[in-house]
């Protein structure tokens, strides 16, 4: 059994060498010494759009936690600078402190917890390297209480012998998961192909990371008992006979683009939706909920388009939201919808015109004191009565009324 009261004793020690060696004077010296002032004012410009939200207080507390991460990362300056003069004049206590670190080199984590043996402790688990340890951060009972619990957090900690502890800002996210995270790191950089490649992303340069605090707060949306998250995949395949899926699907065409929107399901909130690419023999299946992305990979499967219900991409729209905000731009992932969109709007500005044409017909039969014959008048422009009938009457109808005035 773990002896707590041991244990946060050590906390406590390294607390006290913690301010005093690193707050109180490797922080400055690293700034001045190698840059890492102005290296980091760099940095956390390129996101002063997102800084500028939160003030100068928590801009210099990313700015010390960033000079921080670098001293005393695996192969920080914290290596080299055991051997300067500055530090060989420090009390041995303090040499040995640094000694420590620079054989437990310090690291930025996505973490969730996994319990709370103790107050102020917490059995944490990295969900990218599935390490799990001991945390001592007093900070994480304050945090979930103003703010409520979160799902996931990113901390940057440090081993004092018996535990790991935090330095800096806590950034608790009340929603996003490790698939949104993983998005947000491949959206950032393309290169990044699994969570190796993430870890030592974020290693390289935590600095974007450290700006999805923006999205903290932002909880999981939830339309109808469903949870919405983006569910996207895609594969290669042929669609033989589509007319035969009419009884599944709602079909529609346009540009070599089969759309098979799922009957019941296309609508909100699952919208789940497929498409079918004829040139590239692509099928890409979209969802809003995972109920909607498995049923529509269990009606394709019907009809022998097997896709795997481990999608390419779960994304929240919490995620989605922050991470277009940071990187200041939009972020399309269903850009084949776009296309119908397109078309639809297309055919909607062209019944307006017929109509507008119907209408002036309607006027010079009204004006020569005629009825206008609905049926012909349609005919003559090309709508579809049937489909217009009351639209076509009440216009009709305010002409009347117009000219009887």
């Amino acid at each position: 059994m773990e002896d707590f009261l041991k244990i946060k004793k050590a906390c406590e020690e390294n607390t006290a060498l913690s301010v005093a060696i690193l707050d109180r004077f490797l922080l400055s010296y690293a700034s001045e010494k190698d840059k890492l002032g102005k290296e980091a004012d760099q940095k956390l410009h390129v996101y002063r759009h997102i800084i500028e939200k939160f003030g100068r207080h928590w801009f210099d507390m990313l700015k010390s936690q960033y000079i921080i991460h670098r001293l005393m990362k695996d192969g920080g300056l914290i290596t080299k600078y055991l051997k300067h003069a500055a530090i060989s004049s420090l009390e041995e206590n303090k040499r040995n402190w640094m000694a420590f670190q620079s054989e437990n080199p310090w690291r930025f984590t996505f973490s969730e917890v996994k319990s709370q043996p103790e107050k102020d402790f917490y059995q944490m688990e990295d969900v990218f390297s599935g390490e799990n340890y001991l945390l001592y951060s007093p900070s994480i009972k304050d945090i979930v209480s103003r703010d409520g619990e979160k799902e996931l957090w990113f901390n940057l900690i440090g081993f004092n012998g018996e535990c790991w502890q935090t330095y800096g800002p806590l950034s608790g996210y009340a929603s996003f998961s490790p698939d949104d995270i993983f998005f947000f790191a491949t959206e950032l950089n393309h290169l990044i192909e699994d969570e190796g490649a993430l870890i030592k992303d974020v290693d390289n340069n935590p600095t974007p990371y450290m700006m999805l605090f923006a999205g903290s707060t932002q909880p999981s949306v939830v339309h109808e008992g469903e949870r919405l998250v983006m569910v996207i995949t895609e594969g290669k395949g042929t669609v033989p006979n589509v007319q035969e899926m009419e009884g599944e699907f709602n079909v529609s065409y346009t540009g070599g683009v089969y759309r098979l929107g799922l009957k019941e399901l296309e609508v909100s909130p699952h919208f789940a939706v497929a498409y079918y690419n004829e040139k590239d023999q692509t099928i890409q299946a979209t969802a809003l909920t995972e109920k909607g992305f498995e049923s529509l990979i269990d009606a394709l499967a019907k009809f022998g388009v097997k896709l795997n219900k481990n999608a390419d991409i779960y994304l929240g729209p919490s995620m989605h939201n922050t991470a277009q905000e940071i990187l200041k731009r939009g972020i399309e992932l269903m850009p084949l919808e776009l296309m119908f969109e397109q078309e639809n709007e297309e055919e909607m500005d062209e019944e307006l015109r017929k109509l507008d044409q119907l209408a002036g017909l309607a006027i010079a039969a009204i004006t020569a004191e005629k009825e206008p014959d609905l049926e012909a008048l349609a005919a003559e422009v090309g709508i579809s009565l049937e489909n217009n009938r009351q639209v076509i009457e009440k216009i009709i109808n305010d002409l009347k009324d117009k000219v009887s005035k």
